[in-house]
Formats: C-alpha cells, structure tokens, sequence
C-alpha cells in the first residue's frame, strides 16, 4: 500500500480550503434560492408543532413561529458561511427572539381562540404541504442555477489540476550519485511553480526549481510554456546559462506584461564522476541555495543576485560551480515556504529553515521534507506555492 505523507494530506486540505473560500466569496444574489429552500424547510417546524397539538394552536400563532424559524435558519447559514465570529450573537437573537414571541402569544391569548380540531389539522397540513414543496422547487432552482456555473467552474478547474499534476510531479529517484527528491504544493488548484528533473544524453542530470510570478490559471499556463521550453534547450545546451538566456528570449513573447520567472538550475555530473563533484548551478531572483556539508555544524547559502527570466530580453546570466562530497545536502526552496507567515506575522524564514535541514540531516530526503511542510501546516499560512528540492550526494 502506498504512504500517505503530510504532502498528500495537505493537498486534499486545499482542496477542502478552496470549497470553503467558495462559500465565503460566492455572491449572496446566487445564494437566494439556497436561502428561501432553508427559510420554507425549517418554517414548517411552527405547522409541524401545531399538527402534533392536534391543531389546537391559533393559525396566527404557526405563522409568526413559521416566519421566526426560517428567518433563523437563514441568519444561520450566512452566518456560518460569512462571519462564524457572529454565530454566539446569531444564537443570543434566537433566544431572545424565542421568550419575546412566547411573551406577544400570551398577551394574545385571550384574543385568539382555537380552532377546532379538523380546521386545525387540515391547515397545518396544507401548511407543511406547501412549505416542503415550495422548499423542494427552491433547491431544485439553486442545483439548475449554481450547479451549471459550479459544474463548469470545477470542470475547468479539474481539468487545470490534472495538468498542473502531470507537469509538476512529486520527483523521488535515486542515481548511483546523487538521491533527489521535489515536491510542489500549489495554493490553489494549478501553480506557477516548477520542481523539475531532466536526464542528460551525457548520463548527468539537470535539476530546477522555478517560480512564474502569481499563481493561478494563467501563472500555470506560463508555468507549462516555461517547462516545454528548458526541456527544448536541453537537447542543444544543458548549462544553466544557456537555459536562462534561452527562457529569457522566449517568455517575453508568451507572457503578460506584468508576469516573470525565477528559477534556480543545476547540472549534476554523470555517474562515472569520481571523488569530488563539481555542480554547475545558476540563480535568477530566487533565494540561496543550502549547502550542508557531512559533518559540518552549519549550513552554508550560496546566492546570486540576477535578474527574473522575462523582464528584459537583452539581459544576461552567469552561472558558478559548487564542489559536492559524499553525504553532502542541498535544498532549494521558494519564496512561498521563506515568506510563510505564523499568526504572530513572522516569516517562516531561511534560519529555521536551515535548523530542520541540521536536525534531520541523517533522515531519508522524502523525510525531510515531510518535516518542513508539517512545521508549515501546523503553525504557518501558506499564501503561495510552496516547492522545494532536496538533492543528497551518494
């Protein structure tokens, strides 16, 4: 049976988060017919106490607790859906609500006679009849309504996460030299980041991290585009400069004026290397790479300031070379685990980041970052795309 890690559970928790930021942004105009099938559904509950007295009650008495209860049930529903905050003032109203009704049906008591029996009966049976059929039609035009633009909405958007899966895979391969493991967590259903992982016709391997700015549908497009083009690049010239000036010409082309990338690339050796391994790697706009080396008491940050990939056509990149021993640990991160923030508003930050990368440095690289995204899940927000890639020397 295949494990279940804190990074598929914290999938299907932003899949549970989207249905619920629905209900919060959905327009109240679109939810009229949801609120009057609930008003007709819990207003029988005044008709339906009235049959089990054998419609003794006043008819006048039914109504007003008819119009109470579904007034309630509706104050409940947006509450819950709008402001949960509000939900002990929603109940203070109702039982305010309830001893003043009580209270005006006493005062009218004498007023109001019973009905006999078969009136009665009859009327709060019509009553409960009409209600239920009426919140019956109400639902069915909610499904009619909503369901269409839901069934579109979430078609599209499945559609758009089953592409965001196939393009950015989680990544778990062990190589005579190298074990590397990548995973990206979208905020929402498709991403604008990339953990990707290329063979080389030399034996080496081309690894990267890239974040297209934004997120969202058209940042996952940029990100498919962005993919398609370093693999083609790949085929003429596997250097992490030749990727960048190569992306740097293209997106420019293919992009929104506002939109970028940044990227962190790097080619690994082939396996015939032997001792030391010198790893060629270049960064556009991202933050360090970290190194920690076996055996050593702290974790050293390899960074470079250049420019995102798109925003200017003639710009250019260099690249720097990272000598790798056996047991030696590298981690990329983006932007997205860095500026996590906890609900006191600090960030997630590079030295906490670096201290669960010492403290599990000996655990197998999928455990890693299972740690990382459950320090993330527990007490940090996560606001953007949050991809890391972990790449230990053998």
């Amino acid at each position: 049976m295949a494990r279940t890690t804190i990074f598929d559970r914290l999938l299907r928790n932003a899949a549970h988060k989207r249905t619920f930021i629905y209900w919060q942004t959905v327009p109240l105009r679109r939810l009229t017919f949801l609120l009057l099938a609930l008003f007709c559904l819990f207003g029988m509950i005044g008709f339906i106490v009235d049959l089990f007295a054998l419609g003794q009650k006043p008819v006048e008495t039914a109504i007003i607790w008819t119009i109470f209860t579904g007034a309630m049930a509706v104050a409940y529903s947006l509450t819950a859906i709008r402001a949960p905050r509000f939900l002990l003032l929603a109940v203070l109203v109702h039982l305010v609500g309830s001893r003043l009704i009580v209270y005006g049906i006493r005062q009218l008591h004498g007023l109001l006679g019973p009905p006999s029996i078969a009136f009665g009966v009859r009327t709060a049976a019509m009553a409960v009849l009409v209600l239920s059929m009426a919140a019956c039609l109400f639902f069915l035009l909610f499904i009619q309504h909503e369901g269409k633009h839901s069934v579109r909405i979430q078609t599209e958007l499945s559609l758009a996460h089953g592409i965001q899966q196939t393009l950015v895979p989680k990544i778990s391969a062990v190589y005579p030299r190298f074990d590397i493991h990548g995973a990206s967590l979208p905020s929402e259903n498709v991403g604008g980041d990339i953990v990707d992982l290329v063979e080389l016709p030399d034996g080496g391997l081309f690894a990267y991290v890239a974040d297209i700015a934004g997120h969202g549908l058209s940042a996952g497009i940029l990100m498919g585009m962005l993919k398609a083009s370093v693999r083609t690049q790949l085929l003429d010239g596997p250097s992490p400069t030749a990727v960048f000036e190569r992306l740097n010409r293209v997106l420019p082309a293919v992009k929104e004026d506002h939109m970028y990338a940044t990227c962190t690339a790097l080619r690994l050796p082939a396996a015939d290397s032997a001792g030391v391994m010198a790893v060629e790697y270049a960064i556009a706009a991202q933050p360090p790479v970290l190194h920690l080396r076996a055996g050593a008491a702290c974790v050293a940050r390899f960074g470079d300031e250049q420019l995102p990939i798109g925003l200017l056509s003639q710009a250019s990149y260099r690249s720097h070379t990272l000598q790798l021993r056996p047991n030696d640990l590298l981690l990329i991160a983006t932007d997205g685990i860095l500026d996590a923030e906890n609900r006191q508003g600090e960030a997630f930050g590079l030295p906490r980041l670096e201290a669960l990368l010492l403290k599990y440095r000996d655990a197998p690289l999928l455990d890693i970052a299972e740690h990382i995204y459950s320090v993330l899940r527990d007490s940090y927000q996560q606001s953007d795309d949050q991809s890391l890639l972990l790449i230990r020397c053998r």
